[in-house]
């Protein structure tokens, strides 16, 4: 429901303050970097976990397994979706003047929702609130970090974040409920 009220709402205006105050936008773009991480780590620790399962061991860690699915599931959900959707993003919205959204649409110009760095970091991170709840602080202040960083950077409006959060949210839960349905 957040998603849909940011579109009509909020998103032009936080894109338009933005635009005008981008003094601390390196800060902003640092803000963002830790979703850069999730899918090469993810994708070294499933490299990892095969290569232990054909030595008939089990990996270190092995609460990295889920998370690592999840990553590579959201990965996969938001590059769909993007298409899906086809939204501009807020600089192509200032520039050009659009705002609707064009779907089945995939160019420079369109692939602004869901956030994939949104869904990147939220996927493992919100698969591990489940896993290591004694961290939530950390998990939830990480993807707090990243979605601010890129709505103040003015590479995604609102809306953007909020539907990556959700893609991420929902491929944590995928993968909570595959992997450990599988176990038993």
């Amino acid at each position: 429901m957040a998603t849909p009220l940011c579109i009509v709402f909020v998103d032009r205006p936080v894109a338009v303050f933005f635009k005008h105050h981008q003094h601390f936008r390196l800060l902003f773009q640092l803000c963002a970097t830790p979703s850069l991480l999730t899918l090469p780590v993810a994708g070294l620790y499933l490299a990892y976990a095969v290569y232990m399962r054909l030595r008939g061991q089990a990996p270190l860690g092995e609460i990295l397994l889920i998370p690592s699915v999840a990553t590579l599931a959201g990965t996969a959900a938001k590059d769909e979706l993007k298409w899906i959707f086809g939204r501009p993003w807020p600089d192509t919205w200032l520039k050009y003047g659009s705002y609707q959204f064009h779907p089945l649409t995939f160019g420079a110009y369109y692939g602004s929702f869901p956030s994939g760095h949104t869904a990147y970091i939220s996927a493992p991170l919100c698969a591990l609130w489940v896993l290591a709840p004694r961290w939530r602080l950390l998990w939830g202040g990480v993807i707090g970090i990243v979605m601010a960083g890129l709505v103040a950077a003015n590479y995604h409006f609102v809306g953007d974040v909020l539907a990556g959060l959700l893609t991420g949210m929902a491929c944590a839960w995928g993968s909570l409920v595959l992997m450990r349905s599988s176990d038993a």
